[in-house]
């Protein structure tokens, strides 16, 4: 390829060069994150042309709010878990005051996945408008999703499945279900855990990863 279209920061979290694991082992971490150094290449990127926007993923409002003090060029989305059961409001807030789009991975929980839930699809709230709407549970949390202005990121290769995902599009949404939604109790389903360590880690805790905002 002669250029990407997006290049994200995948994690607040450096490791040393040679670390090839999906899930790090205690030895590859690095505790100091360098952020500045991991943007300013992230730039000439950008800036040679291998790829028309960069930006980040699983950022928390803070660690926006700290890139935004160096960055010449502001990160073009941030990519997090969001779905009904996680709204991320206030990250949406900040993201939108300062023109970043996010982008919601595992919009439906992530059931499937070793780490997913099907919390989200087995919802009684979301199943209820699900019924109301002719829809399915998959429909109505990835509708969700693009009423609050978020690109949501679905990944199936079923033919069938792919059709349900596409009919999202065509859904409405009224403002009853949308509060209803609003009241879910919240769960964040991804939260880092094989990020965290006591001795290597620069994050102790989960907490600590996602500045408390967990």
């Amino acid at each position: 390829m002669e250029y990407i279209d997006m290049y994200l920061v995948h994690w607040p979290i450096k490791l040393k060069p040679w670390a090839c694991n999906a899930v790090p082992k205690e030895e590859d971490f690095e505790k100091q994150l360098d952020m500045e150094t991991t943007w300013e290449g992230m730039q000439k990127c950008l800036d040679r042309g291998l790829c028309r926007c960069i930006g980040v993923s699983n950022f928390s409002t803070k660690k926006i709010e700290h890139l935004l003090d160096f960055a010449s060029v502001p990160p073009a989305v941030n990519q997090v878990e969001m779905h009904p059961m996680w709204r991320q409001r206030k990250l949406r807030e900040i993201c939108g005051k300062h023109d970043i789009h996010v982008s919601g991975y595992s919009p439906l929980g992530g059931p499937g996945n070793a780490w997913g839930s099907t919390a989200v699809v087995k919802n009684p709230l979301i199943n209820s408008i699900a019924l109301k709407r002719k829809a399915t549970p998959a429909q109505v949390a990835l509708k969700w999703g693009l009423t609050r202005g978020a690109s949501v990121i679905v990944k199936s290769f079923n033919p069938d499945r792919l059709r349900e995902n596409m009919g999202s599009l065509d859904l409405k949404l009224d403002d009853e279900d949308l509060i209803e939604i609003e009241q879910l109790q919240e769960r964040k389903i991804m939260r880092g855990d094989f990020l965290v360590n006591n001795t290597t880690s620069p994050y102790k805790t989960p907490e600590e990863l996602w500045d408390y905002e967990i």
